[in-house]
């Protein structure tokens, strides 16, 4: 079977994870697997490095340019027509509908497409949530099958017209393997991470305005993020800057894959204000930590609150600095949540479930 996976973009985040274990598991049953993408980034290098065969589609990117995109669909064309797969699988909210319509054009046999967090419920202009319904129900409406990571966006469009049947569930789920539960600091310091691209999605504007405020409150933490870069790299910067806040944050752009170093951690902090299923919550899990998170997308499916973590409303600084804390100031609260997390991680989010149901889709 010949599959073809399509993503907007080759940085590395959850969607692009995602495509990789995808590619990597059907390689390994012996499908035909390439992976077509905008950009050179970490995904390609990680792809090529398990001898997946990679192709970059010129001029694909995430912002869109109507201009550019009449160029994006001849160069999609020219791809789908060489590769012509059993199973088209794509990835993001702009291949999506793009792919979705241009494969319904050429006949392609199995059209599957893959919500990472709707668009719709990012914070935009009315219009445009509008218009992103709405094209989000051609994508759903073009696709033979559409997955959704997380139960919440299963919920948002399992109502919408001319879909039944069309849509299901299948959570990310990840590798489970041994950590072992040992405390990683013993030091008075609690340290505090994050993970994720410097976008305003992610919001750690918010989380910079909660440390600024627990700090006349507590100082025996440090807050790290890791990341990749993006888009709000300077801002974040000069908020660090501004705030006088380089004792207490670290801002790490590293192309390494962090989260390996997150059994070095006593707390995770997702202070994001859109996620569809965050796989860097199913490693937080693993890897025992206690969790503080904004309640959006798929999120309360992985963390339960006040019982693997804390959550809170997304944008409510408060309510972050409140969360914060709690848990530092409460070893054996974290040391409980770490336990029930990872608990919850084996039992719900399992690679191998994911893969065995997506592949039933591809059969």
């Amino acid at each position: 079977m010949k599959i073809l996976y399509v993503i907007t973009k080759s940085n590395w985040g959850g969607a692009q994870k995602y495509v990789f274990d995808l590619a990597l598991q059907m390689q390994g049953f012996g499908h035909d697997v390439a992976v077509a993408f905008g950009g050179y980034g970490e995904l390609a290098k990680k792809l090529e490095e398990k001898n997946i065969r990679t192709i970059q589609i010129e001029g694909l990117e995430r912002d869109v340019d109507f201009v550019k995109e009449f160029k994006v669909l001849k160069n999609l064309a020219e791809v789908f027509k060489k590769e012509n797969p059993d199973v088209l699988h794509l990835n993001s909210s702009k291949i999506g509908i793009l792919g979705a319509i241009l494969a319904r054009m050429l006949k392609l046999k199995k059209i599957i497409f893959t919500a990472h967090g709707f668009a719709f419920r990012e914070d935009r202009a009315f219009w445009q949530i509008v218009l992103i319904k709405f094209l989000s129900w051609l994508t759903i409406l073009f696709s033979h099958k559409t997955i959704c990571v997380s139960e919440r966006d299963f919920d948002d469009v399992k109502n919408w017209l001319f879909i039944n049947n069309k849509v299901v569930t299948i959570h990310n789920g990840i590798e489970i393997k041994e950590i072992p539960n040992t405390l990683p600091l013993q030091g008075e310091t609690v340290n505090i991470v994050s993970i994720g691209e410097l976008h305003k999605n992610k919001g750690f504007i918010y989380a910079l305005e909660a440390i600024n405020l627990l700090r006349y409150k507590l100082q025996n933490f440090k807050y790290t993020i890791f990341s990749f870069g993006g888009d709000e790299k300077r801002k974040i910067n000069k908020m660090i800057s501004d705030l006088n806040l380089q004792d207490f944050v670290e801002l790490l752009i590293s192309k390494e894959k962090a989260d390996d170093k997150l059994n070095n951690f006593d707390i995770y902090l997702l202070p994001s204000i859109k996620e569809g299923l965050p796989y860097v919550l199913l490693e937080a899990g693993l890897n025992y930590l206690p969790i503080i998170a904004s309640d959006t997308g798929g999120v309360n499916e992985i963390v339960e609150n006040y019982k693997n973590g804390l959550l809170v409303k997304p944008k409510d600084v408060h309510a972050l600095e409140m969360a914060l804390e709690k848990l530092i100031s409460d070893k054996n609260l974290r040391q409980d949540f770490g336990k029930k997390g990872r608990e919850i991680i084996e039992n719900n989010f399992d690679l191998e479930n994911m893969i065995a149901k997506t592949r039933s889709f591809y059969l």
